[in-house]
């Protein structure tokens, strides 16, 4: 019975630990002191007794006191002024509600203001956002510091928790607390220049093309061009004389119609894959795709609905811990039609949900086509600088992900079934060929 006792234990240690980290992070940010006045307060005591006290320096003597001094003064003011910041800030915050929709890369003017006292001498005032999924720009109005957001996960998010720190401006003193604003923000994923039908296996329509042919038919019309398209469509010719970019446009194959299931993949960095996810469900509901169907992480549901899957895509960022486990949940519930057309939308970084692609393609003995993403920003983060001049003087931040991290991911999957790159910012599509003998 002691393996019982030491189980039923085990939570009350993990609630203890967390309660004791809670309080120390308090009491750590209460208390003005820093790591560095405290050095020098160490420092000091060791010159007053070994110096001033045994030999009488007197210039030593007064170096002490001036250090004193210093450090009485910023305590005060940084004392002064971080009672100031909290008392206002939370007065000038407490009856105001901060309630958008808004999408990954948008802009939310949030209407919460911080005071910062920046009359008090030697004093600054530091605002960090605390919840990863927005960045945060100041906003100057005087005394009062707004602010705008700008989303760079999706989510749904009931409060948000800003860091505000006090110090003077060499560093020997220091307040810091968190002040929480409650809110009702839902975050859409950013939209791409993706095109599905480059993807999908089915296509309608009244045009007529070869048997043998592309199944999205020749490309015989023309229409102009959008950002997002392939150079090697634009008919240059056209350009040449009238000065106007025009790209050459499939004309639809009449094909046999499908059932086509799609599955989202939620894990660590997926917002790209979030974004293709979202071109699928924007053709939900139409007459060439009545017969697809979606799924997301977490939702245990099938939708042919594309407000429906856009709140579960939405609610799937909650559900990042759980390794694609919602796949093989939600399995039994597929059509055996669909699910011989199925797409599995992947983050691009592995995780633990490759295990449970592997137990669902054992289980069901097919090879579904898995769609991952790239963008400029993860190419170009990838590329090692070869300056030594910026080697020297600055600093490159460490990608998120390794190329070569994405391409062992690539590879695994080709394992299983066919690999489709897509460039979010782009649009741009193709095979991944990488892992073929």
């Amino acid at each position: 019975m002691n393996w019982l006792k030491k189980a039923e234990s085990a939570p009350r240690l993990k609630l203890v630990g967390a309660a004791a980290k809670s309080a120390f992070r308090i009491g750590r940010g209460l208390f003005p002191a820093t790591s560095m006045s405290v050095l020098l307060a160490a420092f000091m005591y060791y010159v007053w007794y070994w110096e001033v006290s045994a030999h009488a320096n007197q210039i030593l003597f007064a170096a002490v006191i001036l250090w004193l001094f210093a450090f009485c003064v910023f305590l005060v003011f940084t004392l002064l002024s971080a009672v100031m910041v909290f008392f206002l800030t939370r007065r000038k915050n407490r009856d105001q509600s901060f309630e958008e929709a808004n999408e990954v890369g948008g802009r939310l003017t949030s209407p919460y203001c911080i005071f910062c006292p920046f009359f008090m001498p030697f004093i600054s005032t530091e605002i960090e956002l605390l919840e990863p999924a927005f960045e945060r720009r100041n906003v100057r109005k005087g005394v009062w510091n707004g602010e705008t957001l700008h989303p760079t996960g999706r989510g749904r998010f009931t409060r948000l928790t800003r860091k505000i720190t006090v110090r003077d401006i060499f560093g020997m003193t220091e307040i810091s607390f968190n002040l929480s604003q409650p809110v009702n923000l839902v975050i859409q994923p950013a939209k791409g220049q993706f095109e599905l039908v480059s993807l999908q296996t089915r296509a309608s329509g009244d045009g007529y093309s070869h048997p043998e042919g592309d199944p999205r038919g020749e490309l015989v019309e023309m229409r102009r061009y959008q950002a997002g398209d392939p150079l090697r469509l634009v008919l240059w010719k056209v350009f040449a004389r009238s000065r106007k970019l025009v790209v050459r446009a499939p004309e639809p194959a009449i094909v046999e119609e499908q059932d086509i299931f799609v599955y989202f993949v939620s894990g660590e960095h997926d917002e790209n894959s979030a974004t293709l996810a979202r071109s699928f469900l924007s053709a939900l509901g139409r007459e060439e795709t009545k017969d697809m169907c979606f799924a997301a992480d977490g939702a245990k549901r099938l939708v042919n609905d594309e407000s429906e899957g856009m709140s579960d895509l939405i609610d799937s960022a909650s559900h990042r811990d759980e390794g694609g486990k919602g796949l093989n949940e939600i399995a039994p519930l597929v059509k055996p039609a669909a699910m011989a057309h199925c797409f599995i939308l992947v983050p691009n970084k592995p995780g633990a949900w490759l295990d449970q692609i592997r137990i669902f393609v054992e289980q069901y003995h097919i090879q579904p086509t898995f769609i991952t993403s790239v963008s400029d920003k993860f190419m170009k983060s990838a590329k090692p600088e070869t300056s030594r001049f910026k080697k020297l003087f600055f600093t490159q931040p460490a990608p998120d992900i390794e190329l070569s991290e994405y391409e062992s991911l690539c590879k695994l999957l080709s394992g299983y079934g066919p690999v489709q790159v897509v460039d979010v910012m782009t649009g741009a599509s193709k095979p991944y060929t990488g892992g073929a003998e």
